[in-house]
């Protein structure tokens, strides 16, 4: 073997190893770090909370997962949605689900700021600075709440935390592209996120961000995350800059996904593969060593150093790969899929697609449309009456 076959072939059994490694440290992380994240979760303060629902279209379960806001086990709170249009079957489904609990204090706001690179933080813009209280739960559309739930994650909320997100993973999955996307949500993203809450760390998940409006302002507040579509993350970087730490919740946030096509499953994935790249560059590039792929072709290339066949090696690092994932949905709970190996696959070629194109763009596309991933640092326009 030549000296460059030689080398191709140590650095794919490297490869294989440090890959196959974090698959099984990412393994007994998840199923560690709702134990180990209870144990940072000390605050007993149940603060007034005002909950605000960022609302563009309608999707599947959207009136199931809106309406988990009004049960939940929790003293006080108030809810305010926020839209940029007027009028949308969005917002007349919310009307409707805000008529059916009169007792909660709720409202709709029209949101008319356009300043930022995501439009989701131009939504957010006036229920955050016109929240009735201090302490603030922004929830996504597609998140289902149980009832609990709010004051769960409240307990991660210490002195020292400035932002509660939690792990997501998908739920109620009607169709294959729906498997698919929750093979990828629920696999290499769920258990790197798992893997770095054991280790104590934390990251901006934007599904449900849970603060303190007098934190965020100190921070700097929408001028520190206008710049980017990726504002979740920002705000996890702008509290650090204050002593205030990010952290994921004991408790993971469950996402309906119901039905999905292909196309908006790459396009949602490509957009948080371009603002990973953009943001988190080292962490944008060691994706390939977390998916099974790459993992997959450095076993074929490495075979003969344990003296395999290259067939054997790929075919042995599917079934190991396969039945881990398998095991950790067990363990949780999450909706498998008969045709999993099919979705398997589909996920994998979709994932290294999704990460050649992601250097090739700066766009990335949102409702439809299509944004840039970061702009120069905008001013936020005074607060909206």
């Amino acid at each position: 073997m030549s000296d460059v076959g030689a080398f191709i072939t140590q650095f794919a059994a490297v490869f294989w190893c440090v890959s196959i490694t974090l698959l099984m440290m990412s393994f007994i992380a998840a199923l560690a770090q709702p134990s180990l994240a209870r144990r940072r979760a000390r605050n007993v303060k149940q603060p007034p909370v005002s909950i605000v629902l960022p609302v563009k279209m309608l999707e599947d379960g959207f009136d199931t997962t809106q309406d988990s806001v009004f049960t939940q086990n929790y003293p006080q709170i108030d809810v305010t949605a926020a839209a940029q249009e007027t009028s949308s079957p969005a917002l007349d489904h919310l009307r409707a689900i805000f008529s059916h609990h009169p007792n909660i204090p709720s409202r709709i706001l029209h949101s008319t700021a356009q300043f930022a690179a995501s439009p989701k933080v131009d939504n957010l813009y006036a229920p955050f600075t016109q929240a009735a209280n201090d302490t603030i739960l922004m929830k996504d559309a597609n998140v289902l709440l149980e009832p609990d739930a709010l004051t769960e994650h409240m307990r991660q909320l210490n002195d020292d935390v400035g932002l509660v997100c939690g792990i997501p993973f998908c739920d109620q999955l009607d169709n294959f592209a729906a498997h698919v996307e929750a093979a990828i949500i629920n696999g290499s993203h769920a258990r790197m996120l798992y893997l770095a809450s054991a280790l104590g760390q934390g990251h901006g998940v934007g599904k449900i961000m849970l603060f303190r409006r007098t934190d965020f302002e100190r921070a700097g507040g929408f001028t520190a995350i206008g710049h980017t579509v990726g504002e979740d993350n920002a705000m996890a970087k702008v509290m650090s800059r204050i002593g205030k730490k990010a952290v994921f919740s004991h408790r993971p946030v469950r996402q309906i996904l119901g039905r999905r096509r292909l196309l908006d499953v790459y396009q949602r994935q490509m957009r948080w593969s371009v603002i990973r790249r953009k943001d988190e560059l080292l962490s944008f590039l060691a994706e390939p060593i977390c998916q099974a792929l790459p993992a997959l072709v450095a076993a074929g290339v490495a075979a003969p150093r344990a003296g395999m066949t290259p067939a054997a090696a790929v075919a042995a690092t599917f079934v190991l790969w396969m039945g881990v994932e398998t095991l950790l949905s067990m363990a949780k709970g999450w909706q498998l899929s008969p045709a999993a190996p099919m979705v398997f696959v589909m996920r994998e070629a979709l994932m290294l697609a999704i990460w050649v194109n992601a250097w090739m763009t700066d766009e990335v596309v949102w409702a439809k449309g299509k944004v840039p991933a970061r702009v120069a640092p905008p001013a936020a326009p005074e607060q909206e009456g």
